[in-house]
């Protein structure tokens, strides 16, 4: 996916529940664009075709003043259902009218089944009578299996599939450098590794682990432009703190008291742990607690590795629940 063209005429899935999934659909409409394709990119809601529908036809009128093509789609707005004909006048028009349309559907999970459906068997049509648009979704992996294995969605399953696992931390510490001196800063070797390592490879920690260093270390630019060990430790403990405000505390928030007990039981493990013995620690029968299992895998709290075994799919939530257990148990 380093170049649209290999986007041409096809569907890319993107599977992870976290904010590098958004990153990259935004950097692909911006490789797009660079291209010379007319783009647009949506979160999937409730209004998931108008707002579809809306972003294109704004694009097509920033590029040409022209309003005939998307006359259709002005009237067609006050419907409630609008008919998947409108759709693809208006996706055509787009497409051809510059090198490409290129469609990007954020949190898919989401989304109206009739909407996709209509985008759906719009883009392949589309495709059929080979005009260039190029439809990229990303979503939690459960709500997106949901989805393509809908009634009348079977498209969407050719999607070329994308799962955004751990960023290589060694790739995470030749990032980090480059941004730190670019901005005029300097870091040793030695932190900028502790610095990586701090992030366990998720995106949203690499930002807030590198800005919160950056953060502390500009305060002193003005006498040395040298990362010391104290902007690291200070910006690794300001990065955790924010960390477990806007995504461990999310994480958990709407779960039933016997969840997070499960939760709590699995802390007793260092990695992986046996689902026999997270319902024994309970006090209840493995198949007792197959109903929290399947909630907290579809909330992307957990994962399973392998047949009978779950571990947590949020980085450090373990240390949270473990440092935190005695204040969410009282919230119940």
């Amino acid at each position: 996916m380093r170049e649209l063209v290999h986007l041409r005429g096809s569907c890319v899935l993107l599977d992870r529940g976290a904010p590098e999934k958004t990153v990259l659909l935004c950097d692909l409409r911006d490789r797009a664009r660079e291209l010379g394709w007319k783009t647009a990119i949506v979160s999937a809601g409730p209004n998931l075709l108008l707002d579809l529908k809306d972003q294109v036809a704004d694009s097509s009128l920033a590029a040409n003043a022209s309003v005939g093509v998307n006359a259709g789609f002005v009237s067609a707005k006050v419907d409630v259902a609008p008919k998947e004909s409108s759709l693809r006048k208006l996706l055509s028009s787009a497409a051809k009218s510059s090198e490409g349309l290129f469609i990007a559907i954020d949190e898919v999970q989401d989304a109206p089944i009739d909407d996709m459906r209509a985008i759906a068997s719009t883009v392949q049509l589309l495709i059929g009578e080979k005009v260039d648009i190029a439809l990229a979704f990303a979503g939690l992996p459960a709500g997106v299996m949901d989805l393509i294995n809908g009634k009348a969605l079977t498209f969407l399953r050719r999607a070329l599939p994308e799962d955004l696992a751990p960023i290589n931390q060694v790739e995470v510490a030749l990032s980090m450098g480059d941004s730190f001196v670019a901005t005029g800063l300097t870091i040793e070797d030695n932190l900028l590794s502790r610095a990586a390592k701090a992030t366990k490879g998720y995106a949203y920690l690499v930002q807030l682990v590198g800005y919160s260093i950056w953060q502390r270390a500009n305060l002193h630019r003005a006498k040395s432009a040298i990362v010391s060990e104290r902007d690291v430790t200070e910006g690794i403990a300001l990065a955790e703190a924010r960390f477990h405000d806007v995504v461990h505390e999310p994480a958990i928030s709407g779960l039933g008291l016997n969840d997070i007990k499960y939760l709590l039981a699995m802390c007793e493990d260092k990695q992986q742990s046996k689902s026999s013995e997270i319902a024994k620690r309970m006090g209840k029968k493995t198949n007792e607690v197959s109903s929290i299992r399947a909630k907290l895998l579809q909330r992307e709290v957990i994962q399973a590795p392998q047949r009978g075994y779950v571990q947590f799919a949020v980085p450090d939530l373990d240390i949270y629940l473990r440092e935190n257990a005695e204040e969410i148990l009282e919230r119940f």
